[in-house]
């Protein structure tokens, strides 16, 4: 049964050749990456966010309505090179049954999803396209055809099907039955450099067993070619020895995964099969984040940019070269930071208005943070990111770094968020701090100049001079401004004094005793208010002895 239907089979088909249920995965050859979160079929091309669609359909001059394209003699043969499934309503606008179809036909869309580019949904006015309704012999209206492989001859007819849920699961039974069967190796390596990615699946026995569960793996990815076979010559060919999913693109093997008996791992196997089936890029929303998070793939790196920025197509640029030397390693993701949806990625992250454009590195299996140390987004600079990271040199982005054990016997005292809090608002000491990042060109050469501010004010009886790392302690929420930058916390105060003055020695020093100055004064003045308060007190204690007197 399962040949017989695999016979309907239409050549020109990307082959995945990679069914595993043991988990159990090799990366060979060229490693690849996971980008895209829904499956923004690459028949659309380039890096794709939720607008490209509609950008497409305009090049393509096709209007949508209601979820469905608006086909005509012209627009027709152009949306047949888009996509590797389409189906049409052929109808007339004054029917009834029609409009009914319409409808079921639009929430089709919605099941499939309109991001999904390897199926796509049309109509047919055949009152203004009688060329069409000659050339497809339309004789019933309602009609429906699915037009397979770009081919427009003998478009396969869908009869009798009118509700919304019953049209998916005939459209996806066709997917099913498109699998290509291989019995040559000459057809299997047209197969498989006909596209850029393709799927295949070497099985032993093609009526059961395994094959069962690709077959079932094949419904959810019409934008993905699959085959299979069972000639024994062909998997030796490709080393094959025993049931297994092979992943191929550009003619090279990227993934093949073992099979067994165990519909458990049907959903491993499809997040395998979706990771090769995105961009190299991918737009973090709403839409995509589910996706994002199901994959096989833990390390994730987020570019945090407004997509309104003029510098946002060349930073994409630099993302996307830089990804592809990490495929199948790292998921490169985008935030568009205007985007109120992404609040809260950007609060995750402690991302700023300063911060952006930024880079960051999540793990998710140890829920580990790291922010890129560079201030340029550059193809140098996010590469090498990337290769500390992978190498586990990168430094995590932590709630606190550990306290130094010699952190207060320098001039310059070392802070970290475990210890922030006790020094700065202690009300013991007036504190100056410099907060920077280790990596900034600006903030290492002002260290000296800290060093030697330290020095001056190293045995004062009231001052003390420190520094924070903010990229590796998470207090930067508490001051949201650029790197380098510096407060005075005055003691017996939870007042903060943010420095806007030159940054020297001189103007520093000049501060910092402006402040003390300030500070005493202000004790002076309390002091003062309390002793007045007392004889005010006093005197009408006085007061009123006197008139008891009296």
């Amino acid at each position: 049964m399962m040949v017989g239907a695999l016979s309907l089979g239409i050549d020109k088909r990307a082959v995945f050749i990679s069914f595993s249920c043991r988990r159990k995965m090799l990366l060979l050859g060229v490693t690849l990456l996971l980008s895209s979160c829904l499956s923004v079929a690459q028949a659309w091309g380039g890096w794709n966010f939720q607008n490209d669609r509609v950008r497409r359909l305009e090049e393509l001059g096709i209007q949508e309505e209601k979820n469905l394209l608006v086909l005509t003699a012209t627009t027709l043969a152009r949306v047949l090179n888009e996509t590797r499934f389409l189906m049409v309503e052929f109808y007339n606008p004054l029917s009834k049954e029609s409009q009914n179809l319409i409808k079921e036909m639009g929430k089709a869309v919605d099941i499939i999803g309109k991001e999904n580019a390897g199926v796509l949904f049309g109509k047919v006015n055949i009152t203004s396209e009688k060329l069409l309704e000659q050339e497809f012999a339309i004789k019933d209206i309602p009609t429906v055809k699915l037009f397979v492989e770009g081919q427009r001859q003998q478009p396969i007819d869908c009869r009798g099907v009118i509700e919304a849920t019953a049209l998916v699961a005939w459209l996806r039974n066709q997917i099913r039955l498109s699998i290509m069967l291989l019995t040559s190796r000459e057809q299997t390596k047209a197969f498989i450099s006909s596209k850029k990615l393709a799927v295949i699946g070497f099985f032993e026995d093609l009526h059961e067993g395994t094959v069962e569960f690709f077959c079932e793996l094949v419904k959810d990815f019409p934008e993905v070619p699959f085959g299979m076979t069972e000639k024994r010559d062909i998997w030796i060919r490709y080393g094959i020895t025993t049931d297994t999913m092979v992943v191929f693109q550009q003619g090279t093997i990227v993934h093949f995964e073992e099979c067994e008996e165990d519909g458990h791992h049907l959903r491993d196997l499809s997040k395998i099969v979706k990771f090769f089936t995105m961009d190299l890029v991918i737009e973090y929303n709403i839409e995509t984040v589910d996706h994002i998070y199901d994959m096989h793939i833990r390390n994730h790196i987020l570019l945090f940019i407004s997509k309104n920025s003029t510098e946002f197509g060349a930073l994409v640029k630099v993302f996307e070269s830089v990804a592809l030397k990490f495929k199948n390693k790292l998921i490169f993701l985008i935030v568009d930071t205007d985007k109120i949806d992404n609040t809260h990625v950007l609060e995750y992250f402690q991302i700023t208005s300063w911060d952006i454009p930024g880079v960051r590195i999540l793990n998710l299996t140890k829920n580990m943070r790291y922010q890129m140390p560079a201030e340029e987004i550059t193809f140098k600079n996010v590469k090498k990111f990337c290769e500390n990271f992978l190498d586990g040199l990168a430094k995590q982005q932590l709630p606190s770094e550990n306290i130094p054990k010699d952190w207060d016997t320098k001039p310059v005292k070392v802070l970290v968020g475990k210890n922030f809090k006790e020094v700065v608002f202690s009300h013991k000491r007036n504190a100056f701090v410099m907060f920077y990042a280790p990596w900034s060109y600006k903030c290492k050469s002002l260290l000296p100049v800290l060093e030697e501010l330290g020095k001056k004010y190293q045995y004062h009886e009231s001052v003390t001079i420190a520094k924070i790392d903010i990229t590796a302690n998470d207090i930067h929420q508490m001051f949201l401004e650029k790197y380098p930058f510096f407060k005075f916390f005055p003691a017996k105060s939870d007042l903060v004094v943010p420095y806007n003055g030159e940054y020297t020695l001189d103007a520093f020093i000049e501060f910092v005793e402006k402040e003390i100055k300030s500070q005493m004064e202000s004790e002076e003045w309390s002091f003062e208010e309390e002793e007045s308060d007392e004889q005010e007190e006093l005197s009408v204690q006085d007061w009123r002895k006197i008139k008891e007197d009296l």
